[in-house]
C-alpha cells in the first residue's frame, strides 16, 4: 500500500510540473458536499452538491445539485436512480456567453468489497443529459465507471485514490478521465473531511484541481433485536 501512495504522489507532482498549454497552468478547485441517509434496510437517499472554480476561489466554473434514491440488495451492492441540475460557465476569464444549463437523469450500480485492508468500490453510471445552450437544446448520453480505493492509516486518517473514465455515445467517445488522490479525516463517527488532488483530462485539456469535500451519514434503521435483549 505504501508503494501505491508513493506512486500517486509522484504522478501528482509530474502532472503539476509538466503543463502543455496556458489553460493547464491554472490550479482550479472543486468544493463538494455529500451525504447518505439510510431510511430502511433496503432504501437510502444521497443528496450531493458541488461548486467548481477555474482558480482556487475565483472564476466560477459550475455548480451541481443532485439527489438519488438507492435500493440496497446487501451491504455490498445497490442500484440507484437520480436527478441533477447544473449551471455551467464554459468560458474562462472572459465571460460574454450566457451560462449553459443542464438537467440530468442517471442510473447506477455500486458494488463494494475488501481487498485485504483496502476497501474497494465500483460504480457504473448511465447518464442522460438535457443541455440548454440558449440557442439550441441537445440531448447526450454517456457511461462512466469509477474505481475507488480506501485505506485506513489509523482511526483518524485514511488515504483514498480513484479513477473514472467516461464514454460518450456521441462523437469523441473517450473524452474525459478523472484521476483523484487524497487524504481524509474522520471528524466524528459519521462525518469526514477530505482534501486531495484531481487530474481531469477533458477533451484536449489536462486540468489540475484541488478538491475539498465534506460528507456525513445518518442511519434510521432500528437496531436488530438479539437474544440477550428478549
Amino acid at each position: 500500500m505504501k508503494k501505491i501512495i508513493f506512486l500517486s504522489i509522484l504522478l501528482t507532482l509530474q502532472t503539476l510540473l509538466f503543463s502543455q498549454n496556458p489553460s493547464e497552468d491554472f490550479l482550479g478547485s472543486w468544493y463538494t458536499y455529500g451525504s447518505s441517509h439510510r431510511i430502511s434496510e433496503n432504501f437510502s437517499i444521497t443528496p450531493y452538491g458541488e461548486l467548481r472554480f477555474y482558480e482556487p476561489s475565483s472564476n466560477y466554473n459550475l455548480v451541481i445539485g443532485s439527489i438519488a434514491g438507492n435500493y440496497h440488495f446487501s451491504s455490498k451492492s445497490s442500484i440507484g436512480i437520480g436527478y441533477a441540475y447544473l449551471d455551467i460557465d464554459t468560458v474562462f476569464e472572459f465571460d460574454k456567453v450566457p451560462n449553459l444549463h443542464e438537467n440530468r437523469l442517471f442510473e447506477q450500480y455500486v458494488y463494494k468489497h475488501n481487498w485485504g485492508k483496502i476497501k474497494v468500490s465500483h460504480r457504473g453510471r448511465l447518464e442522460q443529459r438535457f443541455l440548454d445552450f440558449k440557442t439550441r437544446n441537445e440531448t447526450q448520453h454517456r457511461f462512466r465507471y469509477k474505481l475507488s480505493l480506501k485505506y485506513n492509516l489509523n482511526r483518524t486518517f485514511y488515504f483514498v485514490m480513484s479513477d473514472e473514465p467516461f464514454v460518450n455515445f456521441q462523437d469523441q467517445a473517450f473524452h474525459e478521465n478523472r484521476f483523484y488522490t487524497g487524504i481524509g479525516i474522520n471528524i466524528l463517527e459519521n462525518s469526514q473531511i477530505q482534501v486531495g488532488y484531481l487530474k481531469q483530462h477533458i477533451t484536449k485539456n489536462n486540468l489540475n484541481r484541488i478538491q475539498i469535500g465534506i460528507s456525513f451519514q445518518t442511519d434510521s434503521r432500528k437496531p436488530k433485536t438479539t437474544l440477550t435483549q428478549l
